[in-house]
């Protein structure tokens, strides 16, 4: 496509947008990036038209960590076309890495009824895949992080009677599962859909050690850009956080409930969805338990009831209320 028209907006839109989502780069330390998304504007404003302007405006944002400038972006193309594919998409991802649950189930939700499902995008020729259960997907991810399990669920297994290859759908079902104590069936359910993604790519593991040995380099770094979103994220919350898991690993359980506790609150702006974030959740009640401060170890009844609100009939649960009586006991 870039062969056929190298002025094309829409679909360097889309290439660098990508980019920028996969969130391992950004304008600041990527040249080349800057340079495409530069270029990028110049030739929207002079071949695009207002909605290619726009697509190549939220992505710049998007790359130049202005997250929640680009998803009001894309939310107010989708205000004009309700069937932008890209904008349905990128906004999703957008509100899964700002933490936003309520964006991810009210921006697919606004505009699903104004799809038919039999648009040219949706077919496949294969007649095996139908590309309309990918919105219903998406939906199902958003209701389940807004704890609307039951509804969640439903939609997902539409989306999967539709196309059971939907890895998003298959992703919010399961999530379903493991929010409402189910499992043993999310077990069973996962295991039955192996064989749909066992051949697909997954992250090189040497890639994910170097993340984690620069992860603290990264919060520190990303904290002094005071013009990006995440930096007030990292300043306010993911310091904490980071500080606080080291301090648990080294079995420092004072120290841990004394960086976690404050921001337990604020945990969801680092995104992400409920499940991942339930780890910072279980260390800190740990830490509570464990811990010699009194103080701390009168929080641990809170937020004990805090995750079982989130965490329906959890075994993980059970488990820490019962480490607390232990504990308490003595």
């Amino acid at each position: 496509m870039k062969a056929a028209d190298p002025k094309a907006v829409l679909p360097r839109a889309f290439r660098l947008g990508l980019e920028g989502l996969g969130t391992s780069t950004c304008t600041r330390v990527n040249e080349t990036l800057k340079t495409g998304l530069e270029q990028l504007q110049e030739d929207a404003k002079e071949y695009g038209n207002t909605r290619e302007q726009k697509h190549a405006k939220a992505v710049l944002l998007w790359c130049e960590g202005k997250m929640r400038a680009a998803a009001d972006i894309w939310e107010d193309i989708l205000v004009e076309y309700p069937t932008d594919l890209m904008a349905i998409k990128f906004a999703h991802e957008a509100y899964f890495f700002m933490g936003d649950a309520k964006g991810k189930r009210d921006s697919v939700q606004a505009v699903l009824p104004k799809h038919k499902g039999t648009e040219p995008c949706y077919r496949h020729d294969s007649g095996k895949m139908n590309g309309f259960s990918y919105l219903h997907g998406m939906w199902a991810f958003g209701l389940e992080e807004c704890e609307q399990y039951d509804q969640a669920e439903k939609e997902a297994v539409k989306a999967l009677n539709l196309n059971r290859f939907d890895c998003w759908a298959t992703h919010a079902r399961a999530h379903c599962m493991v929010m409402q104590g189910r499992i043993d069936e999310g077990i069973n359910f996962m295991e039955s859909t192996v064989d749909d993604w066992r051949e697909l790519p997954s992250k090189d593991e040497e890639t994910l050690i170097q993340k984690k040995i620069y992860m603290k380099l990264c919060l520190i770094f990303q904290s002094k850009n005071t013009d990006v979103d995440n930096a007030k994220v990292c300043r306010d919350v993911g310091i904490a956080l980071y500080e606080g898991m080291q301090h648990y690993g080294k079995g420092q359980y004072d120290e841990a409930a004394e960086k976690m506790l404050p921001v337990r609150h604020e945990v969801y702006r680092i995104g992400g969805s409920n499940a991942q974030r339930d780890i910072f959740a279980q260390t800190l009640i740990q830490a509570c338990i464990m811990s010699k401060d009194p103080e701390h170890f009168k929080q641990t009844n809170t937020l004990l009831d805090e995750r079982s609100a989130l965490n329906k009939n959890s075994s993980i649960g059970e488990r820490l209320a019962a480490k607390f009586r232990k504990y308490h006991s003595m």
